[in-house]
């Protein structure tokens, strides 16, 4: 098993090509899993399930990848290496690491530590022979080493996490939601929206904005929350950013001050969710009053849609679209029926009323008679007619019919 990292200097300036020339002779003795050229170029000698003869010590090699590193400096430079082989070796590392579950590179400098790679899991050649490998300038490098590629590392990490952790978001929010006093549909109508605005990412970014700043979510999240991208900027800059995309200086000031000025990262979830109570709560009352009297799973939706998120497009297939989504969260977390659109329903009376929209405050505009039909909408616990789909003006209660 790989769990140990040894980094090796080449004490010349080798290319990946006259490195492994030198180690394809069977009297050399010697051999490493990887090089890296003065050119940022790796080549790999050993494959990484077999052990490389490079350490001067069997316990080593047999648990180590073994990189050798190329030296555009001689000893009098502490063996230096080039930028471009620095910044190679960091990106195999990385990679090392990932394919082989290392979770963070440990450093501390300490020979007495050698195999408590729960402590430290570098080790170096001047270790366990008489030899200055790495060199001064690469041995001295290796807690910056360590630094670098466990930044990377932990990046990725958040990035699989975010992913990851999208399944549950759903439910957490929904349930913050309805702690809050938010009914069902309104809860729905909301997480429809957000789907559709972040995928329920804390960290995102608006996607036009990560092409004009040449940043991705995790680089301009990490920029805000060390304050290196600063309050005026974060609040200014006109991009949306968060599960609503909050994007007008005022609402992305006030984000600011209930997370970063609380001792918060701005990308913390819990608080922007505290953050979008209190806004439907105070700011949109009379929003949060309409979406949690609504019959209608449609009608709540496009009233967040176009009174509470406020995007550029707020057409038809946009509103449609955010409703379906809500609808999908509504069946999977309000315990009612759960209908896959469009479905059959079986009416065995003739006494069903026809109403205008989803609920009995609509008028009536007649009897169904008996027989199978074909529902094309549901909001609620009322389903839209297919004939009358057009005009969207002929729902039944599908408390009174059989799904087929």
């Amino acid at each position: 098993m790989v769990d140990t990292i040894t980094i090796h200097c080449m004490a010349g300036n080798l290319s990946i090509e006259q490195c492994g020339n030198v180690f394809a002779s069977k009297d050399r003795k010697a051999s490493s899993n990887y090089g890296v050229g003065s050119d940022g170029r790796i080549g790999m000698y050993v494959e990484e399930k077999d052990r490389s003869w490079c350490s001067s010590n069997a316990a080593n090699d047999n648990r180590a990848i073994t990189i050798e590193v190329a030296n555009d400096g001689g000893a009098e430079t502490g063996w230096h290496v080039s930028d471009k082989a620095y910044k190679a070796l960091i990106q195999l590392l990385v990679d090392i690491c990932q394919r082989n579950g290392i979770k963070a590179l440990l450093w501390k400098g300490n020979k007495a530590l050698i195999g408590q790679v729960n402590l430290q899991n570098m080790t170096v050649h001047r270790w366990f022979a008489a030899k200055a490998c790495p060199g001064d300038y690469l041995y001295n490098k290796h807690g910056d080493i360590a630094n670098a590629v466990n930044e990377q590392l932990n990046k990725k990490q958040t990035k699989i996490q975010n992913e990851i952790d999208v399944i549950d978001r759903p439910r957490y929010i929904w349930d913050r939601l309805k702690a809050a006093g938010f009914s069902d549909i309104a809860n729905a109508a909301v997480l429809g929206n957000l789907y559709d605005e972040s995928h329920f990412r804390p960290n995102n970014l608006q996607n036009s904005f990560e092409k004009r700043f040449k940043m991705d979510d995790e680089e301009y999240t990490g920029l805000v929350n060390s304050k290196t991208y600063g309050e005026a900027s974060f609040v200014r800059d006109g991009s949306g950013y968060g599960i609503a995309q909050w994007t007008y200086w005022t609402r992305k000031q006030e984000l600011y001050d209930y997370t970063i000025k609380q001792g918060y990262n701005i990308d913390n979830l819990s608080r922007q969710i505290d953050f979008l109570i209190s806004e439907f709560k105070e700011k949109y009352k009379s929003l949060f009053n309409a979406i949690n009297s609504s019959k209608s799973i449609t009608e709540a939706s496009k009233l967040v849609l176009t009174q509470y998120e406020r995007p550029a497009d707020q057409g038809l297939n946009v509103q449609k679209r955010r409703a379906e989504y809500a609808q999908l969260y509504y069946n999977k977390f309000s315990g009612k029926e759960v209908y896959t659109i469009p479905f059959l329903v079986k009416i065995s009376r003739d006494d069903l009323n026809i109403r205008t929209g989803p609920g009995s405050k609509y008028e009536s505009v007649g009897y169904i008679e008996k027989g199978t039909f074909t529902i094309v909408e549901v909001s609620g616990n009322w389903g839209l007619l297919k004939s009358y789909s057009k005009k969207r003006d002929g729902w039944i209660c599908l408390d009174y019919t059989e799904k087929v």
